[in-house]
């Protein structure tokens, strides 16, 4: 999967962004409050879409790449301004399909609308009006790819919560999850939830994510983990680390959060497989510089085939990355839009400057368009 462009139209708040193109590695820069969390999370917006969920006055289209064909996915929901609507879960609204366009290579898959849907050419029963035909439609054959690599979007949390918050099967002797494949899969767990499944199971990735733990925080001499029980005699997980010259393990609650979120970002690199899309916001949040360093490398330098977008301030990180690789965001309103450093003129005279090119641009101080 690649996604390569995206355009969003939240209807209901009048909030928009158009036609930004992705590459293997983007970078999104700008000003604070001007966007840049809300294109990520326009993305799993999408993911949620494919899975059957309604998402009152979405509008999108979505450009991207499965091996060599080509896909556009664009729909939209319809509107309701009920504020009761706000009261529901996600998962409990009921909003209508306004249009939903699907095609390969140019060719229609999907051709629906309020009043009907044809499907490879064919019109076919009318579907559930408020879900996405990839989620109606996902076990054809040609609509399950799509449904897949759509699913391999994915935004991991690294930030430290003070406990793991998993279901009882991942703690239970019993538990059917022990091949790799499948772990790494489990996009809907938190790194840490993954790394417990792999100790669980005595898989050698466990030992690798730890050794890049050590060598970036020499202090510790081990990972692993303790089981606990809570309240109601559930057994839950605890991660816990050992340093050097200190008697007791430091579990979880007290670990520092550059500590866990660099535990959290290991996991989500040696786990991640080809095709995997991953988003992360505000990359160098709680990491020191040497933490920046190392995990940064395993962005920049993956060992499978995968796509990054993320979101920085850092200058280690700006800085590392190619200006080519730069989207620097900006907002008129309620419209987000991008402009590349070639539109800004960066890098034109320097490339060793571009990175005071940019922070002194109007676009970069200001945000606006």
């Amino acid at each position: 999967m690649r996604v390569k462009c995206l355009s969003f139209h939240d209807k209901k708040t009048g909030w928009s962004v158009r036609d930004i193109d992705f590459m293997r590695l983007t970078l999104l820069v700008g000003a604070s409050g001007v966007g840049k969390t809300k294109i990520l999370r326009s993305l799993l917006t999408l993911v949620n879409i494919s899975k059957g969920r309604s998402e009152n006055g979405a509008e999108w289209s979505l450009s991207f790449e499965i091996g060599t064909d080509s896909y556009i996915w664009r729909g939209a929901f319809s509107v309701q301004d009920d504020e009761s609507l706000d009261f529901l879960r996600p998962n409990e609204l009921s909003i209508p399909i306004e249009y939903e366009y699907l095609t390969k290579n140019g060719e229609v898959i999907i051709d629906r609308t309020s009043d009907y849907l044809q499907f490879n050419g064919q019109q076919t029963v009318k579907l559930e009006a408020d879900k996405s035909a990839i989620s109606l439609l996902k076990e054809e054959d040609v609509i399950s790819p799509v449904f897949q690599a759509i699913n391999k979007i994915y935004m991991p949390r690294t930030e430290n919560a003070g406990g793991i918050r998993i279901t009882p099967i991942l703690s239970d002797n019993d538990a059917p999850i022990h091949d790799l494949k499948s772990i790494k899969r489990l996009h809907f767990l938190d790194p840490i939830d993954k790394l417990f499944l792999l100790y669980k199971n005595k898989l050698s990735e466990f030992d690798i994510i730890k050794q890049k733990f050590i060598e970036i925080f020499p202090l510790v001499t081990d990972v692993d983990f303790t089981i606990g029980n809570s309240f109601n005699k559930m057994s839950y997980p605890i991660l816990r680390i050992h340093e050097v010259n200190v008697e007791k393990w430091i579990v979880q609650t007290d670990m520092s959060s550059g500590m866990y979120r660099t535990l959290s970002q290991l996991v989500t690199m040696v786990l991640a497989e080809d095709g995997d899309v991953i988003l992360i916001d505000e990359f160098e949040n709680s990491l020191g510089v040497n933490c920046i360093e190392e995990v940064a490398e395993l962005v920049l330098y993956p060992d499978v085939d995968i796509q990054f977008i993320l979101t920085s301030h850092h200058p280690y990180i700006i800085n590392n990355i190619d200006f080519n690789k730069w989207k620097i965001v900006v907002r008129d309103g309620s419209t987000v839009s991008v402009h590349s450093a070639e539109d800004l003129k960066i890098g034109s005279h320097s490339k060793h400057d571009a990175f005071m090119q940019l922070i002194q641009t109007s676009a970069y101080k200001t945000g606006k368009a």
